[in-house]
């Protein structure tokens, strides 16, 4: 039984996941580096390809110009400044006239040739007009005579003199040129009857066009020698450029693993200890800043914690310690004590308890969003006041809107202004006054008590939790030093504020709450 193989490109992506970053940076660096210098190299070589065949073509039409003038004074055209230059001289008639450079051993190329340019009428030559030129294949039809038995050329000769020998190069020479696009010159040429020896016009005179092709291999010799330094030095030098990536890289991650180790040695009991902080100004560093500045925040948030439980174990002691007494004191003395006050004060302790636990339990409820119910504030501080009033607290709400619409839950609300007003009415000395604003998009709550006034650096400590002022008095009065601490709690739930000050024209302390108004409602 075989299993189907999943092709390698499903595993590629995985498998540069499972590499180290600074092999990741490393590879692409290479890759890029290659595509670049590449392309570079490739540029470079085909302009210095370009540039050299240009300089051919250009020889190949000075050397069109100066062998016309030669076949048009009747002279041989095949003497040595030709020699490794392909051409062919066609007389109108079509017959050749001159080969050279193994153009008499391509098959049909007459054929192929472009059409001859017009002869001027008053000149020997007229200008080389240029042209290309695809060539056909060689004619082997002495196949015998220049190639081996296995179908190789023969190797060239030590020399030239011998018709065989010049033959052999001439054939050598049109299997290079042979399936080949050449750039080729043509010129008219006009023989006076004395120098033609095969007349083509009435009056004796020869009239024929040399064709001169500008060699493509004459290229080679320029390009040649940037074959090898451009083949070997683009590989070499992406490489390099992958190394130094990979250097680099592994250097700036270096903060990167010490800051790793000093976050893996962290504990709950080493909260004060933080991360090296790198001098170069790169992401790296603003990492660091960020990892102290959570280390710092948690330190915080641990340390409030244990305050917090310390806190609650310690208030929470009082009221079990007063349980406790009450009914160790009621079974050790049954006949002397009075049940029924046992009963009250053991039912006080126990309501103490539940109280303080309900407290506890709201504040340590992770934050979230209140509910999005339209309450009416307005209701709410109208509804309290006369409840107090009804208790007989100084309590009076001197102006407030008709309707002050928000929206939240309105349980918390309702724990909100309850924990203000009990907090103003214990501090009070004689009155407590509310007042609502409405301002647009925001609704404004003060409640003032004519109490003892706070200091400046108490405006912040009040809302503490179990921060307790008078202590004596509060803790007479049942306070438990949570409840400001709930009630701005639940004015940030509301994405509202809750401040404290003394600044109030009449002595005593206020409270200010400010809470968010719907949007699609006016006031």
């Amino acid at each position: 039984m075989t299993t189907a193989k999943q092709p390698p490109s499903r595993h590629t992506p995985a498998l540069l996941q499972r590499l180290p970053g600074q092999v990741r940076i490393a590879l692409v660096a290479g890759i890029a580096a290659l595509a670049l210098f590449g392309t570079g190299a490739w540029w470079l070589f085909q302009h210095v390809r370009t540039d050299a065949y240009r300089t051919t073509e250009n020889r190949a039409f000075e050397l069109s110009i100066q062998l016309a003038t030669q076949a048009a004074a009747g002279k041989e055209i095949l003497n040595d400044p030709l020699r490794g230059w392909p051409l062919i001289e066609v007389n109108r008639t079509g017959r050749t006239i001159a080969t050279a450079d193994g153009t008499q051993d391509l098959t049909d190329l007459t054929a192929l040739l472009p059409p001859p340019p017009v002869p001027p009428p008053r000149r020997a030559t007229g200008s080389p007009q240029w042209g290309t030129v695809h060539v056909g294949a060689v004619d082997e039809r002495d196949h015998d005579r220049f190639h081996r038995p296995d179908g190789t050329l023969k190797p060239p000769p030590s020399g030239d003199t011998s018709p065989e020998q010049k033959a052999l190069i001439a054939h050598r020479q049109a299997h290079t040129l042979a399936h080949r696009t050449m750039t080729v010159f043509a010129t008219a040429v006009h023989t006076p009857a004395n120098a033609c020896s095969l007349p083509t016009e009435a009056d004796g005179s020869c009239r024929s066009t040399l064709y001169v092709f500008a060699p493509p291999d004459n290229a080679e010799p320029a390009t040649a020698p940037l074959r090898t330094p451009l083949m070997t030095g683009v590989p070499l030098a992406a490489l390099l450029v992958a190394a130094l990536a990979w250097a680099a890289a592994r250097r700036s991650l270096r903060p990167v693993e010490a800051i790793r180790r000093e976050v893996a040695e962290i504990t709950d009991a080493s909260l004060d200890r933080r991360v090296p902080v790198p001098d170069a100004r790169d992401p790296v560093r603003r990492l660091a800043l960020t990892t102290n500045t959570t280390l710092g925040r948690l330190e915080t948030a641990v340390e409030r914690q244990s305050r917090f439980v310390a806190d609650a174990s310690h208030e929470l002691r009082s009221p079990v310690a007063a349980l406790r007494y009450e009914l160790e004191t009621a079974l050790a003395h049954p006949d002397t004590v009075d049940a029924h006050q046992t009963l009250h004060n053991a039912l006080a302790a126990t309501r103490r308890i539940h109280t303080l636990t309900e407290d506890l339990l709201l504040l340590a409820r992770p934050d979230r969003p209140a509910a999005h119910s339209l309450i009416d504030l307005a209701g709410l501080v109208a509804e309290l006041v006369h409840e107090y009033r009804d208790r007989g607290d100084p309590v009076s709400l001197r102006s407030s809107p008709d309707q002050v619409p928000v929206r939240g839950d309105g349980v918390q609300l309702h724990r909100l202004l309850r924990n203000l007003l009990d907090n103003a009415v214990r501090h009070a000395h004689t009155a407590v006054v509310l007042d609502i604003v409405s301002d647009g998009p925001a609704h404004t709550v003060t409640i003032h008590n004519d109490g003892t006034p706070l200091a400046p650096d108490e405006y912040e400590h009040i809302f503490e939790r179990f921060t307790r002022l008078d202590e004596a008095r509060t803790r007479d009065t049942g306070g438990s030093g949570l409840g400001l601490a709930i009630a701005r709690d639940i004015a940030e739930r509301h994405h509202g504020t809750l401040t404290a000050g003394s600044e109030h024209p009449r002595p005593g302390t206020t409270f200010t709450l400010t809470l968010p108004g719907p949007p699609d409602t006016t006031p």
